[in-house]
């Protein structure tokens, strides 16, 4: 879908030029303008091909207003990206765990279009089929002119034109119709009541409708068609394609007037054609028609305009507008036009809970720009209408480590499921030498009835949100944290003859709520480091919660040692 409005962009640029041309030589023959037309369809048809052979150049976009003011950011990244589809998670209990795959089977506004766009362009080119099957139909159903008038008429005009190749008279039970079609194996079906036409009418329509198959007008229209078939959303192909058509008749005209006919017994004869053939039911043919009633009074204007430029279309003016043309079209093949595209996904928690109201931006550094949405209350996020680049996504939702992703947009819409981790608890502890230590600043030993006072009101809180939990409070929306508290505390021993320092550690805080793992980071000393270590492994603290589920969690210890004098 992409590669079709780029492509429609770019040929709507072709034929803006090409009608501004022809605005520029409405002084000039119908013949220049038409080919102008043809040229124009032509390098529209070849557009898309010449996209690909010639070299990219882009245009350039200046930089996008920001959605809001950019923060410094303190945190550590947490992050995981899930692989699986979102119609494979399992939000966990609760019926809302079908919430996500209904919402990524959602038909997206991309999808929409395209169906629009196939939808129109098969009308199209089934209206275009229906058309020549009927004139093939009538074709078989003509009878063939072989001899007479009509055919000796016929031949004296191929010569004069030059045409190298015969032309089939065709003769058409039907009253309205007068057209010409084919390339290589012309027909002209001739409507019934033709041979009752004078000499003068038959030569007349005749010079007419050789000038069509002489100048390929049927191939170009048919060229047209095809392009109005696949752009039919465009009305600038529809505008070009009637013009086309409306500049084809016009140099046909100067052509018979050229031939030595005066202009009014043409109009004259134009004009009784028009009226007997528009007495009978009109059939629309993908092929020209000589006396349209739309197009007849422009016509007889322009054939009785004695001071209208008629000469014919020279070969070197071809090939001149060929170059030009040429020239013009490379440039916005291969232009490389700037791309949006949108960059979706959910936000979920460790339990593959969705999580709603989580903040998220994404920034651009190049273009200096930035864009900042909340996840709505299914957890999905959408930033639309993002230009090609690369980007800094962050994520922040409190209680929950901040995370930032590296996202790259190319042209394609990218979609993520980016779950979030539980963020981390800040102890930070202060440790005085003993000897130096004053007594109001000496902490109270810690005493079972203060541990056991602490357990029975973590006990409680668990209780209440296994209640709850029971009652199916859990569901598919994520988030919901039932934090720890400190039960048990130890402090650490000073050792003797340290000079102090700072110990930081890193430990993990277990489902039952022990300290699992203790991973030193920074110690200035071993016997600090040991003291800290020792004094951490025997904290303890109530279970945290996540949606319900029991989780470990990590923990910052910053130990200060501090030597008093």
């Amino acid at each position: 879908m992409t590669l079709l409005l780029a492509t429609a962009i770019k040929v709507s640029v072709i034929l803006v030029v090409a009608l501004a041309i022809i605005a520029l030589l409405r002084r000039r023959s119908a013949a220049l303008r038409h080919w102008v037309l043809t040229v124009a369809l032509a390098c529209a048809a070849l557009t898309p091909i010449l996209s690909l052979m010639t070299p990219a150049w882009q245009v350039g976009v200046g930089p996008l207003t920001s959605g809001g003011r950019d923060r410094p950011d303190r945190f550590v990244v947490a992050t995981t990206a899930i692989v699986q589809e979102p119609a494979d998670r399992h939000p966990g209990p609760g019926a809302g765990a079908t919430t996500i795959g209904a919402a990524r089977l959602a038909p997206t506004l991309t999808v929409w279009l395209g169906l629009v766009w196939i939808g129109g362009a098969t009308v199209s080119v089934a209206v275009l089929c229906v058309g020549l099957a009927r004139l093939r139909r009538l074709a078989v159903r003509a009878r063939r002119l072989d001899s007479g008038r009509w055919v000796d008429i016929a031949e004296d005009i191929r010569r004069s034109a030059g045409l190298r190749y015969p032309v089939a008279l065709l003769h058409s039970d039907h009253r309205a119709l007068l057209v010409t079609w084919g390339f290589t194996s012309p027909s002209i079906l001739l409507p019934a009541g033709a041979e009752h036409w004078s000499d003068e009418r038959a030569r007349i329509v005749l010079r007419h409708e050789f000038e069509h198959i002489r100048r390929g007008d049927w191939v170009v229209q048919m060229l047209g068609e095809l392009l109005r078939a696949v752009y039919w959303f465009n009305p600038l192909i529809w505008v070009v394609c009637r013009q086309l058509r409306r500049e084809s008749e016009h140099a046909c005209d100067d052509a018979v007037l050229g031939g030595g006919v005066q202009a009014t017994d043409y109009a004259a004869q134009l004009l009784d054609l028009a009226r007997i053939l528009n007495a009978g039911r009109r059939v629309p043919l993908p092929a020209p028609a000589m006396a349209r009633s739309s197009s007849l009074e422009g016509r007889i204007t322009a054939m009785l305009n004695a001071h209208l430029d008629r000469r014919p279309l020279m070969r070197s003016t071809r090939i001149a507008t060929a170059v030009l043309a040429a020239a013009l079209v490379l440039p916005i093949a291969g232009m490389a036009e700037q791309r949006f595209s949108k960059f979706s996904g959910t936000i979920i928690d460790q339990t593959n809970g969705l999580l709603p109201d989580t903040a998220l931006s994404l920034t651009n550094a190049d273009r200096q720009a930035r864009y900042e949405v909340r996840t709505d209350r299914n957890g999905h996020f959408e930033f639309v209408g993002l230009p090609d680049g690369d980007y800094q996504l962050d994520v922040r939702l409190l209680g929950f480590a901040p995370a930032t992703q590296s996202v790259s947009m190319t042209g394609r819409d990218v979609d993520r499921t980016i779950q979030l981790q539980l963020g981390s608890l800040q102890e930070t502890i202060r440790i005085l030498d003993g000897r130096g230590e004053r007594p109001s600043a000496a902490r109270p030993p810690e005493t079972p009835e203060k541990t056991q006072q602490r357990r029975q009101k973590a006990e409680e809180i668990r209780q209440r949100m296994a209640e709850r939990c029971s009652t199916g409070g859990a569901g598919a929306i994520g988030g919901n944290i039932l934090q720890p508290t400190k039960i048990f505390d130890m402090r650490p021993k000073y050792p003797e003859r340290s000079k102090g320092g700072v110990v930081t550690m890193d430990a993990t805080i277990g489902t039952d709520g022990t300290v699992r793992e203790v991973r030193v980071l920074e110690s200035p000393d071993p016997d600090l480091e040991r003291a800290a270590v020792e004094a951490v492994r025997q904290w303890e603290f109530s279970t945290t919660m996540l949606n319900c589920t029991p989780v470990d969690v990590q923990m910052r210890v910053t130990a200060t040692f501090v030597a008093e004098p």
